[in-house]
C-alpha cells in the first residue's frame, strides 16, 4: 500500500485549512508544502508561517520541498516553523552533504529531490547522508504538468543503488501522479506518491486520497 503525501500547492488556496482536514481525514500520510523563490523556478509559493499554522492545525508530518536557491540560508526559519522532512533540490544546492547534516542536526528528517533532467548515479556518494529521495517526474515550478515517464528507470536505478550499497530509503514521486501512474509507480518500487492536482482539483478529495492509498 502507497503513502499519500498531499501536495498543498494544487488547494484552493482560500480553503487551504479546510481541504488539508479533508485529506488528513480521508487518510494522507503527510502533507507536501513547495517552497519556491522566483529564482530558482519562476513561480512563488509559501512561507515559514504556513508550516506553523499547518503543524496547528493538522497531526500529519509537515513535508517541505524547497524549490529554491541557496537553501541552506532558509533551513532555520523553516526548522523553527516545525518542519518535519525538508528536501532541496540537489542541482540548487553547491554542497549537498553539509547540508544534509545541518537538516539532521535540527531534528528533521533531510531528503533531496532530482528533477527529470537529472541522473541518479550521484546518489551512490550521497544515500548514507539521507532520510528520504524524491524523484521529480515533472520540471519544478508549477503543478499540473505532463509527467514524465523517463521517472520509472529512474526509479528502478535507485533502488539497483540502494540494494548495491546496502542503504534504504523511502523514495518518493513526485509530479503528474494520478491513479493511473501511481499504480505503476507503486508496482516499480515508489513508497509515497506525491499528489496535488489529482488530489485536490476536483473536488473528491476523500475519494482520490483513497484511491491511492490502495494502489
Amino acid at each position: 500500500m502507497a503513502k499519500v503525501s498531499a501536495s498543498i500547492l494544487a488547494c484552493d488556496q482560500t480553503r487551504i485549512g479546510e481541504q488539508v482536514a479533508e485529506a488528513e481525514k480521508a487518510g494522507a500520510d503527510l502533507l507536501h508544502v513547495d517552497i519556491m523563490d522566483g529564482v530558482y523556478v519562476e513561480n512563488l509559493t509559501y512561507g515559514p508561517q504556513l508550516v506553523a499554522d499547518l503543524k496547528r492545525i493538522s497531526r500529519l508530518p509537515v513535508s517541505v520541498h524547497m524549490e529554491l536557491l541557496r537553501p541552506e540560508t532558509f533551513l532555520p526559519m523553516f526548522a523553527k516553523a516545525g518542519a518535519d522532512i525538508i528536501t532541496f533540490q540537489l542541482d540548487a544546492c553547491p554542497n549537498p552533504i553539509h547540508l544534509l547534516k545541518e537538516i539532521q542536526k535540527a531534528k528533521i528528517r533531510a531528503g533531496l529531490g532530482i528533477g527529470p533532467a537529472y541522473d541518479v548515479e550521484c546518489l551512490r556518494y550521497l544515500l548514507h547522508h539521507m532520510d528520504c529521495l524524491i524523484l521529480m517526474s515533472v520540471e519544478p515550478g508549477y503543478g499540473g504538468q505532463a509527467f514524465e515517464p523517463s521517472v520509472y528507470g529512474k526509479l528502478g536505478r535507485a533502488l539497483e543503488l540502494m540494494k548495491e550499497t546496502g542503504i534504504h530509503i523511502p523514495v518518493s514521486v513526485d509530479g503528474g501522479v494520478n491513479e493511473e501512474t501511481g499504480r505503476e509507480l507503486v508496482r516499480s518500487g515508489a513508497e509515497v506518491l506525491i499528489a496535488g492536482s489529482y488530489v485536490f482539483r476536483d473536488g473528491e478529495i476523500a475519494e482520490r486520497v483513497r484511491r491511492l492509498k490502495a494502489l
